[in-house]
């Protein structure tokens, strides 16, 4: 009877034993099983954070793309809305100064006051060289006479605004001008100095000179909104 008792005790006893190992061992792999769960949530968020930050960083730079292709497209078309703007206003000034070019006949039409005019042109030439030049003048062969007239008191005017000898003077004959509203052509006598006072170039300078207030004038509504 003892024996038995001895073997029921040690079944028991095996029995809590295996119980216990059982229990330790469900333990452990439940402990495996949560860490590899929490590893695999934790690599699987990482991948898809990454994967978020991939797309993010790919929307990221197709806008970009396209920010950056409406602005070239934005500025493209502004840039040939100025153009046009521009040409156009180039267009009305090329336009009124061939207006004032055509006005021009008139002012020689005047016999008085294209003399006067023609007086004040050799004067302001002459001033350019030194009294010790030797002057030639070239205009229009229909101007010969009028400028032959002036060349004195172009001189004398000279004279009395220098203190200084006026230098000589006289009318190319041989070369007259061609193509030319009227005016002079004043030049030393070698030819190396010149100075260009026919109508064509004074109103090319005046035209250049007053481009600015010429605008003004005719565009008042664009000067804020075209600039460059």
């Amino acid at each position: 009877k003892t024996a038995k008792m001895n073997e029921q005790e040690v079944a028991v006893q095996i029995n809590q034993m295996v119980q216990f190992i059982r229990k330790e061992a469900e333990e452990k792999a439940n402990e495996i099983k949560a860490a590899a769960q929490e590893e695999y949530t934790i690599q699987k968020q990482t991948l898809v954070e990454a994967e978020k930050a991939k797309i993010r960083k790919e929307y990221e730079r197709k806008r970009s793309q396209i920010d950056t292709k409406k602005a070239i497209e934005s500025s493209t078309q502004l840039n040939t809305a100025r153009l046009k703007v521009l040409q156009a206003q180039q267009d009305a000034i090329d336009q009124a100064i061939e207006n004032a070019r055509s006005f021009l006949p008139q002012v020689c039409q005047n016999a008085a006051e294209y003399k006067k005019l023609i007086l004040e042109l050799l004067v302001q030439a002459i001033k350019r060289f030194g009294s010790k030049s030797t002057l030639k003048v070239r205009c229009l062969q229909r101007d010969s006479g009028v400028v032959t007239e002036c060349i004195e008191p172009a001189r004398a005017q000279y004279q009395s605004a220098t203190s200084t000898p006026a230098p000589a003077v006289t009318v190319d004959m041989a070369a007259p001008l061609a193509g030319s509203m009227g005016g002079v052509i004043v030049a030393t006598s070698d030819g190396k100095i010149i100075c260009d006072n026919t109508l064509d170039a004074r109103l090319a300078i005046v035209a250049k000179q007053a481009l600015p207030e010429l605008r003004k004038v005719l565009f008042p509504e664009t000067q804020n909104l075209i600039k460059v």
